[in-house]
Protein backbone atom coordinates (compact mmCIF):
# COMPACT_ATOMS: atom_id res chain seq x y z
CA UNK A 1 0.00 0.00 0.00
CA UNK A 2 1.31 3.87 -0.74
CA UNK A 3 2.16 5.93 2.85
CA UNK A 4 -0.71 7.75 3.31
CA UNK A 5 -0.74 11.31 2.81
CA UNK A 6 -0.05 13.70 6.10
CA UNK A 7 -2.29 16.41 6.64
CA UNK A 8 -2.34 19.44 9.08
CA UNK A 9 -4.85 21.31 10.01
CA UNK A 10 -4.75 25.21 10.83
CA UNK A 11 -7.42 26.11 13.12
CA UNK A 12 -8.94 24.86 16.05
CA UNK A 13 -12.70 26.70 16.06
CA UNK A 14 -15.26 25.31 14.71
CA UNK A 15 -14.72 23.67 11.41
CA UNK A 16 -11.24 22.34 11.92
CA UNK A 17 -12.32 19.39 14.01
CA UNK A 18 -14.73 18.72 11.60
CA UNK A 19 -11.86 18.74 8.65
CA UNK A 20 -9.35 16.78 10.76
CA UNK A 21 -12.69 13.66 10.93
CA UNK A 22 -13.32 14.22 7.09
CA UNK A 23 -9.59 14.05 6.19
CA UNK A 24 -9.00 10.49 8.19
CA UNK A 25 -12.35 9.61 6.50
CA UNK A 26 -10.89 9.95 3.12
CA UNK A 27 -9.04 6.81 3.23
CA UNK A 28 -6.26 8.14 1.96
CA UNK A 29 -4.42 10.63 4.59
CA UNK A 30 -3.68 11.00 8.33
CA UNK A 31 -3.53 13.89 10.48
CA UNK A 32 -0.28 14.13 11.67
CA UNK A 33 -0.77 18.11 13.73
CA UNK A 34 -3.23 20.85 14.71
CA UNK A 35 -2.46 24.37 15.09
CA UNK A 36 -4.33 26.86 17.26
CA UNK A 37 -3.78 30.64 17.91
CA UNK A 38 -4.28 29.59 21.61
CA UNK A 39 -1.15 26.79 22.34
CA UNK A 40 -2.99 25.38 25.72
CA UNK A 41 -6.42 24.87 23.43
CA UNK A 42 -4.91 23.76 20.29
CA UNK A 43 -3.27 21.02 22.37
CA UNK A 44 -6.62 20.34 24.35
CA UNK A 45 -8.05 19.82 20.78
CA UNK A 46 -5.75 17.99 19.45
CA UNK A 47 -5.84 15.30 22.41
CA UNK A 48 -9.42 14.94 22.14
CA UNK A 49 -8.98 14.81 18.27
CA UNK A 50 -6.42 12.09 18.77
CA UNK A 51 -4.12 14.28 16.79
CA UNK A 52 -0.77 13.53 17.87
CA UNK A 53 0.70 16.67 17.78
CA UNK A 54 -0.37 20.72 18.27
CA UNK A 55 1.26 24.04 18.22
CA UNK A 56 0.54 27.43 18.58
CA UNK A 57 2.37 28.60 15.94
CA UNK A 58 0.91 28.36 11.99
CA UNK A 59 3.76 29.07 10.36
CA UNK A 60 5.92 25.65 12.23
CA UNK A 61 3.02 23.24 9.62
CA UNK A 62 3.02 25.73 6.69
CA UNK A 63 6.76 24.94 6.07
CA UNK A 64 7.20 21.55 7.86
CA UNK A 65 8.58 18.51 5.74
CA UNK A 66 6.59 16.31 7.71
CA UNK A 67 3.39 17.85 6.14
CA UNK A 68 2.00 17.13 2.24
CA UNK A 69 -1.26 18.96 2.87
CA UNK A 70 -2.54 21.89 4.81
CA UNK A 71 -6.26 22.60 5.54
CA UNK A 72 -6.72 26.59 6.47
CA UNK A 73 -9.27 26.74 8.77
CA UNK A 74 -8.80 30.09 10.52
CA UNK A 75 -10.24 33.52 10.03
CA UNK A 76 -10.80 35.07 6.58
CA UNK A 77 -8.04 37.93 6.55
CA UNK A 78 -5.26 35.34 7.44
CA UNK A 79 -6.40 32.49 4.06
CA UNK A 80 -3.87 34.57 1.69
CA UNK A 81 -0.68 34.62 3.29
CA UNK A 82 -0.79 31.01 5.11
CA UNK A 83 -1.74 29.34 1.90
CA UNK A 84 1.01 31.26 -0.35
CA UNK A 85 2.96 30.46 2.26
CA UNK A 86 2.20 26.54 2.39
CA UNK A 87 2.35 26.17 -1.57
CA UNK A 88 5.22 28.16 -2.18
CA UNK A 89 6.80 25.41 0.91
CA UNK A 90 5.41 22.83 -1.55
CA UNK A 91 2.74 22.05 0.14
CA UNK A 92 -1.04 21.19 -1.40
CA UNK A 93 -3.64 22.95 0.43
CA UNK A 94 -7.35 23.33 1.45
CA UNK A 95 -9.08 26.49 2.59
CA UNK A 96 -11.84 27.35 3.92
CA UNK A 97 -13.94 29.90 1.93
CA UNK A 98 -13.76 32.47 1.63
CA UNK A 99 -10.72 31.81 0.34
CA UNK A 100 -9.64 35.46 0.77
CA UNK A 101 -11.19 38.96 1.64
CA UNK A 102 -11.28 40.63 -1.56
CA UNK A 103 -10.89 39.69 -5.25
CA UNK A 104 -7.44 40.83 -5.42
CA UNK A 105 -5.97 38.07 -3.06
CA UNK A 106 -8.23 35.22 -4.51
CA UNK A 107 -6.71 35.85 -7.52
CA UNK A 108 -3.27 36.30 -6.09
CA UNK A 109 -4.06 32.58 -4.76
CA UNK A 110 -4.82 31.38 -8.19
CA UNK A 111 -1.82 32.43 -9.53
CA UNK A 112 0.25 31.37 -6.59
CA UNK A 113 -1.54 27.80 -7.36
CA UNK A 114 -0.77 28.12 -10.80
CA UNK A 115 3.47 28.97 -10.61
CA UNK A 116 3.78 26.41 -7.66
CA UNK A 117 2.12 23.42 -9.59
CA UNK A 118 0.33 22.35 -6.14
CA UNK A 119 -3.45 20.93 -5.94
CA UNK A 120 -5.48 23.76 -3.90
CA UNK A 121 -9.11 23.65 -3.37
CA UNK A 122 -11.70 25.72 -1.56
CA UNK A 123 -14.19 23.71 0.85
CA UNK A 124 -17.13 24.61 -0.58
CA UNK A 125 -19.01 21.43 1.17
CA UNK A 126 -22.39 21.33 -0.66
CA UNK A 127 -20.95 19.75 -3.62
CA UNK A 128 -20.14 16.90 -1.64
CA UNK A 129 -23.80 16.05 -1.04
CA UNK A 130 -24.89 13.17 -3.60
CA UNK A 131 -28.37 14.75 -4.77
CA UNK A 132 -26.61 17.84 -5.60
CA UNK A 133 -24.54 15.98 -8.12
CA UNK A 134 -27.51 13.61 -9.00
CA UNK A 135 -28.74 17.30 -9.86
CA UNK A 136 -26.59 18.70 -11.41
CA UNK A 137 -26.35 14.91 -13.86
CA UNK A 138 -30.30 15.87 -14.47
CA UNK A 139 -29.45 19.55 -15.66
CA UNK A 140 -26.50 18.62 -17.89
CA UNK A 141 -28.69 15.51 -19.31
CA UNK A 142 -31.41 18.26 -19.97
CA UNK A 143 -34.36 16.92 -18.36
CA UNK A 144 -35.03 20.49 -17.22
CA UNK A 145 -34.67 22.12 -20.87
CA UNK A 146 -33.43 25.52 -21.18
CA UNK A 147 -33.08 27.64 -17.70
CA UNK A 148 -35.30 29.91 -17.05
CA UNK A 149 -35.20 30.68 -13.02
CA UNK A 150 -33.43 29.89 -10.07
CA UNK A 151 -34.24 30.56 -6.40
CA UNK A 152 -33.63 29.98 -2.85
CA UNK A 153 -32.24 30.60 0.21
CA UNK A 154 -29.63 30.31 3.08
CA UNK A 155 -31.09 30.86 6.10
CA UNK A 156 -29.74 30.87 9.35
CA UNK A 157 -30.19 32.28 13.39
CA UNK A 158 -27.02 32.25 15.11
CA UNK A 159 -26.16 35.84 15.00
CA UNK A 160 -29.58 36.67 15.88
CA UNK A 161 -29.12 38.68 18.96
CA UNK A 162 -27.39 41.89 19.32
CA UNK A 163 -25.47 39.74 22.19
CA UNK A 164 -24.76 37.03 19.83
CA UNK A 165 -20.78 37.77 18.98
CA UNK A 166 -18.10 35.72 16.58
CA UNK A 167 -14.94 37.09 14.32
CA UNK A 168 -16.66 36.96 11.19
CA UNK A 169 -18.49 40.31 12.34
CA UNK A 170 -15.29 42.14 12.16
CA UNK A 171 -13.61 43.35 9.35
CA UNK A 172 -10.04 42.66 9.84
CA UNK A 173 -10.98 39.23 10.62
CA UNK A 174 -13.83 38.44 8.53
CA UNK A 175 -13.75 41.66 5.76
CA UNK A 176 -16.27 43.55 4.93
CA UNK A 177 -18.68 41.20 3.73
CA UNK A 178 -19.98 38.61 6.59
CA UNK A 179 -23.21 37.04 5.85
CA UNK A 180 -22.92 36.81 1.77
CA UNK A 181 -19.25 35.90 2.08
CA UNK A 182 -20.27 33.16 4.92
CA UNK A 183 -22.93 31.53 3.37
CA UNK A 184 -23.71 33.52 0.41
CA UNK A 185 -21.00 31.93 -1.39
CA UNK A 186 -21.80 28.65 -0.71
CA UNK A 187 -25.13 29.47 -2.65
CA UNK A 188 -23.64 31.03 -5.13
CA UNK A 189 -21.43 28.02 -5.39
CA UNK A 190 -23.80 25.50 -5.65
CA UNK A 191 -26.66 26.73 -8.49
CA UNK A 192 -23.68 27.87 -10.05
CA UNK A 193 -22.24 23.77 -9.81
CA UNK A 194 -25.27 22.44 -10.78
CA UNK A 195 -26.56 24.62 -13.58
CA UNK A 196 -23.84 24.47 -15.25
CA UNK A 197 -23.81 28.31 -16.14
CA UNK A 198 -22.73 31.47 -14.80
CA UNK A 199 -24.08 34.31 -12.76
CA UNK A 200 -23.21 37.74 -15.01
CA UNK A 201 -24.88 40.48 -13.14
CA UNK A 202 -26.95 41.12 -9.11
CA UNK A 203 -28.90 43.80 -7.68
CA UNK A 204 -28.47 43.28 -3.92
CA UNK A 205 -29.94 44.90 -1.28
CA UNK A 206 -27.79 44.38 2.21
CA UNK A 207 -29.26 44.68 5.70
CA UNK A 208 -27.54 45.18 8.96
CA UNK A 209 -30.40 44.87 11.75
CA UNK A 210 -28.20 45.21 14.73
CA UNK A 211 -25.78 48.58 13.43
CA UNK A 212 -24.49 47.19 17.46
CA UNK A 213 -23.68 44.30 19.42
CA UNK A 214 -22.10 43.33 22.43
CA UNK A 215 -18.36 42.14 22.26
CA UNK A 216 -17.91 39.21 24.84
CA UNK A 217 -13.76 40.27 26.47
CA UNK A 218 -13.58 36.99 26.01
CA UNK A 219 -13.61 34.45 22.44
CA UNK A 220 -16.43 32.57 21.40
CA UNK A 221 -16.58 29.79 18.85
CA UNK A 222 -19.24 30.08 16.02
CA UNK A 223 -22.35 28.97 17.00
CA UNK A 224 -21.54 29.42 20.85
CA UNK A 225 -22.67 31.70 23.25
CA UNK A 226 -20.55 34.29 24.57
CA UNK A 227 -20.34 34.45 28.43
CA UNK A 228 -18.93 37.26 30.91
CA UNK A 229 -18.37 40.79 30.27
CA UNK A 230 -18.93 42.37 27.08
CA UNK A 231 -18.63 45.91 25.34
CA UNK A 232 -20.94 47.91 22.43
CA UNK A 233 -19.02 47.60 19.05
CA UNK A 234 -20.62 49.15 15.98
CA UNK A 235 -21.29 46.45 13.22
CA UNK A 236 -20.41 47.62 9.60
CA UNK A 237 -21.21 44.05 8.10
CA UNK A 238 -24.69 42.71 6.85
CA UNK A 239 -26.92 40.46 8.75
CA UNK A 240 -28.59 39.40 5.67
CA UNK A 241 -29.15 40.31 1.97
CA UNK A 242 -31.83 40.23 -0.95
CA UNK A 243 -30.19 39.59 -4.09
CA UNK A 244 -31.80 39.46 -8.32
CA UNK A 245 -29.26 37.44 -9.92
CA UNK A 246 -29.11 37.28 -14.35
CA UNK A 247 -27.26 34.30 -15.79
CA UNK A 248 -25.03 34.22 -18.83
CA UNK A 249 -27.72 32.20 -20.49
CA UNK A 250 -30.41 34.45 -19.65
CA UNK A 251 -32.08 32.84 -16.71
CA UNK A 252 -32.76 35.10 -13.74
CA UNK A 253 -32.72 33.93 -10.14
CA UNK A 254 -32.87 35.54 -6.60
CA UNK A 255 -31.52 34.57 -3.40
CA UNK A 256 -32.07 35.53 0.34
CA UNK A 257 -28.93 35.41 2.76
CA UNK A 258 -29.86 35.58 6.46
CA UNK A 259 -27.80 35.25 10.14
CA UNK A 260 -30.80 36.29 11.88
CA UNK A 261 -33.59 34.55 10.69
CA UNK A 262 -34.69 33.18 14.23
CA UNK A 263 -35.30 28.73 13.96
CA UNK A 264 -33.70 28.59 11.51
CA UNK A 265 -30.43 26.21 11.71
CA UNK A 266 -29.20 25.64 8.21
CA UNK A 267 -31.81 26.32 5.81
CA UNK A 268 -29.81 25.85 2.35
CA UNK A 269 -31.99 25.34 -0.44
CA UNK A 270 -32.67 26.01 -4.29
CA UNK A 271 -35.32 25.59 -7.43
CA UNK A 272 -34.29 25.83 -10.39
CA UNK A 273 -36.97 25.69 -13.24
CA UNK A 274 -36.12 25.05 -16.70
CA UNK A 275 -38.70 25.19 -19.61
CA UNK A 276 -40.10 21.40 -19.09
CA UNK A 277 -39.34 20.51 -15.62
CA UNK A 278 -37.89 21.62 -11.97
CA UNK A 279 -36.04 20.19 -9.30
CA UNK A 280 -35.72 21.22 -5.53
CA UNK A 281 -33.16 20.08 -3.24
CA UNK A 282 -33.25 21.21 0.57
CA UNK A 283 -30.15 20.41 2.94
CA UNK A 284 -31.71 19.92 6.02
CA UNK A 285 -33.55 16.94 3.96
CA UNK A 286 -30.25 16.35 1.75
CA UNK A 287 -31.49 12.59 0.68
CA UNK A 288 -34.09 13.30 -1.23
CA UNK A 289 -34.41 15.55 -4.82
CA UNK A 290 -38.06 16.73 -5.81
CA UNK A 291 -38.41 16.96 -10.30
CA UNK A 292 -42.03 18.61 -10.80
CA UNK A 293 -43.23 18.62 -14.41
CA UNK A 294 -46.86 20.48 -15.32
CA UNK A 295 -48.14 16.74 -14.68
CA UNK A 296 -45.90 15.32 -12.20
CA UNK A 297 -43.98 15.21 -9.05
CA UNK A 298 -40.98 12.15 -8.72
CA UNK A 299 -39.03 12.38 -5.63
CA UNK A 300 -35.88 10.86 -6.40
CA UNK A 301 -33.84 8.71 -3.25
CA UNK A 302 -30.37 8.64 -2.85
CA UNK A 303 -28.92 5.52 -3.92
CA UNK A 304 -25.14 4.89 -3.65
CA UNK A 305 -23.11 3.80 -6.50
CA UNK A 306 -19.96 1.66 -5.51
CA UNK A 307 -17.00 4.09 -4.69
CA UNK A 308 -13.77 2.63 -5.72
CA UNK A 309 -10.47 3.12 -3.41
CA UNK A 310 -10.31 3.32 -0.14
CA UNK A 311 -12.10 5.05 2.82
CA UNK A 312 -15.45 4.88 4.51
CA UNK A 313 -18.01 3.51 1.43
CA UNK A 314 -21.31 5.47 1.50
CA UNK A 315 -24.08 4.10 3.30
CA UNK A 316 -27.23 2.18 2.12
CA UNK A 317 -29.49 4.02 1.08
CA UNK A 318 -32.58 4.54 3.95
CA UNK A 319 -29.34 5.18 6.45
CA UNK A 320 -29.04 9.13 6.06
CA UNK A 321 -26.01 10.80 4.92
CA UNK A 322 -25.40 14.48 5.80
CA UNK A 323 -22.93 17.47 5.62
CA UNK A 324 -20.29 15.52 7.70
CA UNK A 325 -20.52 12.65 4.58
CA UNK A 326 -20.71 15.47 2.30
CA UNK A 327 -17.37 17.25 3.44
CA UNK A 328 -15.77 13.77 3.25
CA UNK A 329 -16.52 13.11 -0.08
CA UNK A 330 -15.95 16.67 -1.01
CA UNK A 331 -12.18 15.78 0.08
CA UNK A 332 -12.01 12.21 -1.92
CA UNK A 333 -11.10 13.10 -5.39
CA UNK A 334 -8.51 15.92 -3.87
CA UNK A 335 -6.55 13.33 -1.74
CA UNK A 336 -6.91 10.36 -4.34
CA UNK A 337 -5.21 13.15 -6.69
CA UNK A 338 -2.73 14.17 -4.25
CA UNK A 339 -2.01 10.35 -3.45
CA UNK A 340 -1.60 9.31 -6.79
CA UNK A 341 0.85 11.66 -7.68
CA UNK A 342 -1.60 13.09 -10.41
CA UNK A 343 0.00 16.50 -11.90
CA UNK A 344 -1.98 19.34 -10.38
CA UNK A 345 -2.31 20.72 -13.72
CA UNK A 346 -4.15 18.16 -15.17
CA UNK A 347 -6.59 18.12 -12.42
CA UNK A 348 -6.65 21.61 -10.79
CA UNK A 349 -7.30 25.04 -11.37
CA UNK A 350 -9.73 24.65 -14.78
CA UNK A 351 -13.74 23.76 -14.61
CA UNK A 352 -13.33 20.55 -15.25
CA UNK A 353 -11.58 20.08 -12.16
CA UNK A 354 -13.06 16.66 -10.00
CA UNK A 355 -12.66 19.07 -6.89
CA UNK A 356 -13.63 23.08 -6.11
CA UNK A 357 -10.15 24.58 -7.64
CA UNK A 358 -9.49 28.27 -6.55
CA UNK A 359 -10.79 29.15 -9.54
CA UNK A 360 -14.13 28.79 -8.18
CA UNK A 361 -12.96 30.39 -4.60
CA UNK A 362 -12.12 33.69 -6.84
CA UNK A 363 -15.59 33.23 -8.79
CA UNK A 364 -17.21 33.14 -5.20
CA UNK A 365 -14.97 36.36 -4.49
CA UNK A 366 -16.22 38.45 -7.37
CA UNK A 367 -19.75 37.62 -6.55
CA UNK A 368 -19.37 38.97 -2.92
CA UNK A 369 -17.40 42.57 -4.61
CA UNK A 370 -20.18 42.37 -7.23
CA UNK A 371 -23.06 42.63 -4.20
CA UNK A 372 -20.99 45.15 -1.84
CA UNK A 373 -20.80 47.41 -5.10
CA UNK A 374 -24.08 46.93 -5.93
CA UNK A 375 -25.81 47.38 -2.45
CA UNK A 376 -23.61 50.37 -2.34
CA UNK A 377 -24.45 52.10 -6.18
CA UNK A 378 -28.17 50.31 -5.88
CA UNK A 379 -27.83 49.41 -9.22
CA UNK A 380 -26.97 45.91 -11.71
CA UNK A 381 -23.15 45.38 -11.01
CA UNK A 382 -21.82 42.92 -13.50
CA UNK A 383 -19.04 40.15 -12.01
CA UNK A 384 -16.49 40.44 -14.52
Amino acid sequence: MAPLVRAAVIGAGFVGPHHVDAIRRTGYAEVVAIAGSDPDRAAAKAASLGVPRSTGRADDLLTDPGVDVVHICTPNATHVAMAAMAMEAGKHVVIEKPIATDTEGAEHLVSVAQTTGRHAMVAFTYRGYPMVERARELVAKGDLGALRLVHGAYLQDWLADPTDWNWRVEPAAGGASRAVADIGTHWFDTVEHVTGQRIEAVFADLATFMPIRQRPRGGVEAFGKPAGETEAVAITSEDAATILVRFAGGGRGSCVISQVSPGNKNAFWFEIAGEQQSLAWQQERPERLVLRSRDATTTFARSPAPRPGPGIPPLPAGHPEGWSDALRDLFRPFYAAVAAGVAASAAGETDAAPYPTLRAGARALRFVDAVLRSSREERWTSLA
